[in-house]
């Protein structure tokens, strides 16, 4: 009963000086939501990030290909085998097989061109910069079907419609015909912005010299994991093609990986460096204003003296103020930090790692438990050594 006592006559000084409270506890909920959203957001908008190719300078995409130098036999080309066996490789989310021709005529009515044809599968756009600008890509389904449909490069939209709309427009690439059903736009390579891109499947046996695989393209899921695994993807395609690895290569950017990942780091640096402020500031201020609570209540430590209260009961009791205010800004921080937390997933279309956002959540709440913890000993403490005729004559 006494324990409980002691629990209730806490909580109740507490709240009966809320006001004294509002400003630290202000701070150490904010340094609350800031840790929560940065923990948990961390991950999420780096594998974000991951996805902009175009501002990471494609630092997390590999290019597998054959080497050509004289006195090194190998076949020259990748096997579906290949492509289904660096599928399976975790962290790998995207690879995607490319076929190319660089000799073939384009033509639409009057206008022709010389160009490229590349045959495709559906996971070659993730792991390239140029984003849609009308139309539709290349899908599952029709390289599932063989279509005869084509995405194309601005060079090629601009030499053979000279400004007409391509999209639904039919174009003859040698002796085939194919239905125009997208045209790529942003930054673009020039073999991607001179580039006809039809499904793999259709490209197979239907223009001389485009019928093997001769470059793998893969994208990993963010710049930490591109070392090891394109160490994983070189094994595995070696394995596969015994007697000829000194042919093979994977191109990679460690350099670009390099400054990304310097890059982030130096802004996690100075981002948890100001949290870890905002959480010393917080200390700080609950120290003053416990220490401010002790002078205020003077007379009430002499009187709890004088009635049997034991210097240790005087600490705890202070002691248990300290953590219970700077726990219940603590909690507060959660909810603000969590419902931020889940507003922001939304607008920044990212997915969000429940178990970081929980480890997050249960170190925040020993962080502020220590702060209280630290903050209220020096207080107690002076609060517990009063001398009791002392302080019943302190006015």
């Amino acid at each position: 009963m006494e324990v409980l006592d002691f629990i209730t006559m806490a909580q109740r000084m507490v709240f009966r000086n809320r006001r004294r409270y509002t400003a630290v506890m202000a701070a150490i909920a904010l340094g609350t939501v800031g840790f929560i959203i940065i923990r948990t957001m961390g991950d999420s908008v780096e594998a974000k990030l991951a996805e902009n190719l175009e501002v990471l300078g494609e630092a997390t995409v590999m290019k597998a290909e054959w080497r050509n130098h004289l006195g090194n036999l190998h076949p020259g080309e990748f096997l579906m085998r290949d492509v289904e066996r660096l599928r399976q490789i975790p962290n790998l989310i995207a690879v995607a097989p490319v076929m190319t021709i660089k000799s073939v005529t384009a033509s639409f009515h009057k206008s022709e061109m010389g160009c490229e044809i590349t045959g495709i599968d559906q996971d070659y756009w993730k792991t390239q910069t140029p984003h849609l600008l009308s139309g539709r890509l290349i899908n599952a389904v029709d390289v599932e079907k063989r279509d005869r449909v084509c995405v194309l490069g601005k060079d090629v939209v601009k030499n053979l419609f000279r400004g007409a709309d391509p999209i639904g427009q039919a174009i003859r690439i040698d002796h085939i015909w194919f239905r125009v059903i997208g045209i790529l736009g942003g930054v673009q390579h020039e073999f991607i912005s001179s580039a006809i891109f039809i499904p793999i499947t259709t490209a197979k046996g239907s223009f001389q010299g485009l019928d093997h695989i001769g470059e793998i393209y893969m994208r990993v899921y963010n710049w930490d994991h591109v070392e090891p695994i394109h160490n994983q993807a070189f094994a595995t395609l070696q394995n596969l093609h015994k007697g000829y690895e000194e042919g093979l290569r994977i191109i990679y950017h460690p350099s670009r990986v390099k400054r990304v990942r310097m890059l982030v780091y130096v802004v996690n640096i100075f981002v948890y460096a100001s949290l870890a402020i905002v959480f010393v500031l917080g200390k700080v201020g609950l120290t003053n204003v416990m220490l401010a609570a002790v002078q205020d209540r003077t007379r009430e430590i002499g009187l709890r003296k004088a009635v049997g209260a034991t210097d240790s009961l005087i600490r705890l009791q202070f002691l248990f103020e300290s953590v219970l205010v700077s726990l219940g800004a603590g909690f507060v921080g959660v909810l603000i930090g969590v419902i931020s937390v889940n507003i922001l997933k939304d607008q920044l279309g990212v997915e969000i790692s429940r178990y970081v956002m929980s480890t997050s959540i249960v170190v925040d709440l020993v962080v502020t438990t220590m702060i209280g913890v630290f903050a209220g000993m020096y207080p107690s403490l002076q609060a517990s050594r009063l001398d009791i005729v002392t302080a019943m004559r302190f006015e």
